[in-house]
């Protein structure tokens, strides 16, 4: 059995959750579901990036303690995970104390590999980003993510020697060894490393305890605490249980401010080493475009210098506006996927983002078009397929799955959309891979306006079995196909057929597989009319 271990990045909880993340996570439950459904051991790991400069002003901003403005959006951010109905194995922390301990043992690591020195450093700090960033990366003296003007600091803190591995790491992704999809992520990827190899600039990996106090403390030197790449990058390792076999890292002292939260939330144990054995590396790593070059250049860098074995993939997807325009409270556009949802319905609302938005580009939610989708494809093209077809089932064959009489070119049609549908995923296309599903589903429905079943009926009875045959199947291998993307829709449908199936293997994509007799029921209406 093969292993895939997944992650999201994880989420920054100076703010709640809003439909670009909710998109992120539906991607990787995506990909997660169909591992498991192809029969692979599966790990999702999803949480919640804790410490920092801005949870520290925002805490200050809303008069309330930095631990309280942390528990308060991480369970924000756990809540809509369960909300989308996300199958992830963990939700991490990096409050946890089994993640503090891991980004202390890589940091010495790292040290003893003599990839981190000790300097002054003197520049430009952009705090939405909390990085150092320079002139060339603003865009009218402004940070082109945050719009506003960094900060000049000057200050002793740690670096990590990132130039040294630049040229090794271009070799990775050149090759795809290390795979960067989209093609346009990678060769931006590459822009960035040429400019690093010429700029030659090392990156900050801490700052003093008074300007970072909310943050994870350096080992042997309570001057200074972890910038974010020691920190937030080392949860995809303490996730899985990296350092867990140490029994050093238990005697490791942490600051005062850096909370142990293990016995908090749903995990009251840290995970095991085995889990780390079995998984790492990360077969695939999912972000947003905005983080590419800290998960393809720093994060890389910091695996090569801990001699840690590198992630096989870094899946990078765009943003999503709102009504044409950039989400903004100001503007008062931005997508409440908490409202969406219960509006709409989970499923609907997967099936927006996995859907609608370019899986790997930028896209917009417009509700109107929300409103289209779920009438038109929803409602119609997949919730009145499934209804006409077991209503026909029942008046005309008693209810009972009738007996197949296979027809090639329709069996054909269902075998090309499963390898069409199947290499858009290994892709990372999960639009084109819905959208390879929607097709089988109107070639369903086209059938059934060809062979007009309710006509045929009163003169071939047989003939009109042999084709519900064929749309029961047809219906069985969509619910398939549909069960990473729409998992409580495709629940439904196997239900209604008496049907289930947890593996596509050794015989679920084959033809013939719905057995004649056995009783199906109507589901209820999967799509039901919004109102309003």
């Amino acid at each position: 059995m093969s292993t895939f271990y997944v992650t999201t990045s994880i989420a920054y909880t100076n703010s709640k959750p809003h439909a670009g993340y909710a998109m992120e996570l539906a991607q990787a439950d995506c990909l997660a579901r169909y591992h498991r459904l192809v029969g692979d051991d599966v790990y999702f790991l999803t949480g919640t990036d804790e410490h920092g400069l801005k949870m520290a002003q925002t805490a200050r901003d809303n008069g309330m303690s930095v631990e309280a403005l942390a528990d308060q959006n991480s369970a924000e951010f756990r809540r809509l995970s369960k909300f989308l109905n996300i199958s992830c194995d963990r939700f991490i922390r990096t409050t946890d104390g089994f993640h503090v301990r891991a980004c202390q043992t890589l940091w010495k690591k790292l040290q003893a590999a003599d990839a981190i020195y000790k300097k002054t450093y003197e520049g430009l700090y952009c705090v939405g980003c909390e990085a150092y960033v320079t002139e060339k990366d603003l865009i009218d003296g402004k940070c082109p993510n945050h719009l506003k003007a960094p900060v000049q600091f000057k200050e002793e803190n740690y670096f990590f020697r990132y130039s040294a591995y630049l040229s090794k790491i271009k070799e990775l992704i050149e090759s795809d060894t290390l795979k960067v999809v989209p093609q346009s992520r990678k060769n931006e990827m590459l822009g960035l490393i040429e400019s690093g190899m010429t700029d030659k600039r090392d990156v900050s990996f801490s700052r003093p305890i008074e300007a970072l106090s909310w943050g994870i403390p350096v080992p042997d030197d309570d001057s200074q605490a972890m910038y974010v790449w020691g920190d937030a990058l080392t949860n995809y390792l303490s996730g899985i249980g990296f350092s867990a076999e140490n029994s050093e890292n238990n005697q490791l002292q942490q600051d005062s401010n850096a909370t142990q939260n293990e016995t908090q939330g749903e995990h009251d144990t840290a995970p095991s080493a085995e889990l780390f054995t079995k998984f790492w590396p990360a077969n695939v790593h999912l972000i947003g475009k905005d983080i590419l070059r800290f998960h393809a250049g720093i994060w890389i860098a910091m695996l090569m210098a801990a001699e840690l074995p590198l992630p096989k993939a870094i899946y990078v997807h765009g943003y999503i506006t709102s009504e044409g325009q950039k989400m903004s409270k100001s503007i008062g556009n931005v997508v409440d996927p908490f409202e969406v949802g219960a509006q709409f319905g989970i499923d609907a609302l997967r099936y927006y983002l996995l859907r609608e938005i370019p899986t790997t580009e930028d896209g917009d939610f417009n509700k109107s078009r929300f409103s289209a989708l779920y009438g038109g494809e929803l409602a119609n093209n997949l919730g009145n397929l499934v209804s006409r077809v077991l209503t026909m089932t029942e008046k005309y064959c008693s209810g009972k799955i009738p007996a197949q009489v296979r027809e090639e070119p329709i069996v054909m049609k269902v075998l090309e959309t499963w390898k069409d549908y199947q290499a858009a995923i290994s892709e990372f296309d999960l639009k084109r891979a819905l959208e390879c599903v929607f097709q089988l589903l109107t070639f369903a429905n086209q059938y059934i306006d060809e062979q007009k079943p309710w006509i045929t009926a009163k003169t071939e009875p047989m003939k009109v079995h042999a084709c519900l045959y064929n749309l029961l199947e047809i219906i069985r291998h969509s619910s398939l196909m549909l069960s990473p993307f729409l998992p409580d829709t495709a629940k439904k449908i196997q239900t209604a057929l008496n049907y289930s199936c947890e593996k596509l293997y050794p015989n679920a994509i084959e033809w013939g597989v719905l057995k004649e007799g056995t009783t199906i029921t109507k589901p209820e209406i999967l799509f039901p009319k919004i109102e309003g």
